[in-house]
């Protein structure tokens, strides 16, 4: 009987020291490390969130409807796109925190959350809004010349007035943001940085765009 249970305990070691023998000959993997980006005015200026703007009609700010945005497939996603010339390319063992199609918008909305005065984004829609901003963007990657990285952010945004379906203003908006080495924490930073540049000139673009086309007073919602 006890012979039996030796023999049984002798087996479970073999077994258990061929296992571990498994385990640690299994390919090491670095962790893929997360980043994100976002509006942060005080980073890219030291600046206060403030729009030196006219005030609103009746003291009200205008609701706009933040549209569609559409994005590159290539760069909507949670992989950090690089390019030289023609080529293309992902950073090995980075990703964003999420897609980066929904960082931008989340910064695009916080930006106006923060830093509108005589414009508001209205996440209802429907007939609470005058306006709808409408962005195309273009480039949305880390641009790569002679080893040295710029993030670079290209979009088209436009304001459509819904009372008549008639766009009010266009604009073609960038940022260019250098990366002194090729770091991917220096390079989120160039993101944050290029991104609240692009949300800074989307505001003054929107508000600017309103205020050269009012509506009848009637048609303000407080």
């Amino acid at each position: 009987m006890m012979r039996t249970g030796m023999k049984a305990f002798v087996a479970l070691a073999v077994a258990g020291i061929a296992l571990s023998g498994c385990v640690n000959v299994l390919p090491k993997t670095k962790p893929i490390q997360l980043y994100r980006f976002g509006y942060e005015p005080q980073a890219k200026t030291g600046e206060k969130d403030e729009a030196p703007v006219a005030l609103p009609v009746n003291g009200a700010a205008i609701p706009v409807q933040l549209g569609q945005v559409d994005f590159p497939q290539e760069a909507g996603g949670d992989r950090v796109l690089t390019t030289e010339g023609n080529e293309v390319a992902y950073a090995g063992g980075a990703r964003w925190a999420a897609p980066a199609s929904d960082l931008f918008q989340d910064a695009v909305k916080e930006g106006f959350s923060r830093s509108a005065t005589t414009v508001r984004l209205d996440r209802r829609g429907g007939s609470t809004t005058s306006y709808r901003l409408e962005m195309v963007v273009h480039h949305f990657e880390s641009a790569y010349k002679h080893g040295h990285p710029t993030v670079s952010i290209a979009l088209d945004a436009r304001l459509v007035r819904l009372s008549d379906r008639i766009v009010v203003g266009q604009r073609y908006i960038t940022a260019d943001v250098g990366v002194r080495r090729n770091d991917m924490s220096m390079m989120a930073d160039a993101y944050n940085e290029a991104t609240t540049e692009v949300v800074q000139a989307l505001i003054g673009f929107t508000q600017e765009t309103v205020a050269a086309n009012p509506l009848p007073d009637t048609q303000v919602k407080p």
